[in-house]
């Protein structure tokens, strides 16, 4: 008897962790709407984003970098590419681990 791997004929695709973000779900005034943009809860952090994003597009925020730091699964990735996806389509997202770097 020969036992061979059968091949499945479902198609498969990865989507990235995150891929439902599409900005920081602010109002007007930069308070958070509960539900918007892919994002719920996080509120403060939200808003907070919101701040650095109208320092960045007001140019007064040149050459420095943003550090987020907390426990695994407090949204840390999600806020940084909402982040990403307010300044436009232009600006590259790239996660970086701590792990990662040595």
């Amino acid at each position: 008897m020969k036992i061979e791997e059968v091949k499945s004929t479902v198609k498969t695709q990865r989507i990235s962790a995150h891929s439902h973000v599409k900005g920081l779900g602010l109002n007007e005034t930069g308070e958070a709407i509960k539900v918007a943009s892919g994002l719920v809860g996080q509120d403060q952090a939200r808003e907070a984003a919101g701040l650095v994003v109208d320092l960045i597009k007001a140019k007064r925020m040149a050459g420095r970098a943003i550090l987020m730091a907390g426990p695994p699964g407090t949204g840390k990735t999600a806020i940084a590419l909402a982040i990403a996806h307010e300044l436009g389509n232009k600006v590259p997202f790239c996660p970086m681990v701590g792990s990662e770097v040595f």
